[in-house]
């Protein structure tokens, strides 16, 4: 069968999505050269009071089709608790040693939360997108045959042009307390970003990663998860090394049509390189 060059190329794409997603899942630290930050209870993360984090069951009041409904997400750990009497903004969790803090926004009236959450709720099975989706991931679990990861969904995207509608988390944001050079992470789709996308051709999903030193960018990188029919499947290992040591990394959705594309997306194993 004679291929022509735009179908082949396509076809390589689908090929080399596949495999990095296959390949790049293996021992993510051999040489115990890294400080890893893969979001398992062995580490041990804390919230802002001190207290161990724990993944459970949360309800929230989703919009599907017809109205709002409940639903509860089986282990999913977010910043509903810390939003009982106002809205929560900022520092979420953070690893044991209060080095590394990820932040995230919980709105106490909506139900809406935006920023960075974690999760174990994996799901390559769906076959329609639906907001019950929005914590679980298109791969088998976490990177390296973990169970857990970070959801991130960046609400400020869509609201740029409404800024009453931002909010300081609503890029997903991790801090630093001194400046460390981050090797590398792992990204991959959302379940519910995965099949919202059904494949045209001007179909496209991106996430901009930004490395911030005191007020200054350093640099960015940019990974494509979704372009046309190709689509990312299980995890990627995005290199950031060449950024430099930096104190906050920012994550931005690009490509998307704001006024009705979801922007969420899923990260896993942080690697700091050891000092």
């Amino acid at each position: 069968m004679k291929l022509f060059p735009h179908v082949f190329l396509a076809v390589l794409c689908v090929a080399a999505l596949a495999a990095c997603s296959k390949d790049d899942e293996k021992n993510p630290d051999p040489d115990g050269q890294y400080d890893l930050i893969s979001f398992e209870p062995s580490e041990h993360m804390v919230d802002v009071n001190g207290e161990e984090i724990a993944l459970k069951s949360v309800t929230m009041s989703l919009y599907e089709g017809a109205g709002y409904a409940d639903f509860t997400f089986s282990s999913v750990y977010c910043g509903k608790e810390y939003a009982t009497t106002a809205d929560y903004d900022g520092p979420l969790f953070m690893t044991a040693d209060g080095s590394v803090k990820f932040l995230s926004y919980y709105a106490s009236g909506f139900d809406y939360w935006n920023g960075i959450a974690v999760a174990a709720m994996p799901d390559m099975q769906s076959a329609a997108s639906a907001t019950k989706q929005q914590f679980s991931v298109w791969a088998e679990g976490g990177a390296n045959n973990t169970p857990t990861y970070a959801v991130c969904y960046d609400s400020n995207t869509p609201s740029e042009g409404y800024p009453a509608g931002m909010s300081k988390s609503g890029y997903p944001t991790f801090t630093l307390a001194q400046p460390r050079v981050i090797d590398h992470l792992y990204i991959a789709n959302s379940t519910y970003v995965y099949n919202w996308f059904q494949g045209e051709e001007d179909d496209l999903f991106q996430v901009k990663i930004t490395g911030w030193k005191g007020d200054s960018e350093v640099g960015s990188t940019t990974e494509t998860l979704i372009s046309g029919s190709t689509k990312l499947a299980g995890w990627r290992k995005v290199n950031l090394a060449s950024l430099g040591a930096v104190d906050k990394l920012v994550f931005k959705v690009a490509g998307i049509d704001i006024t009705q594309d979801p922007s969420y997306f899923c990260i896993d194993e942080i690697a700091l390189v050891k000092e």
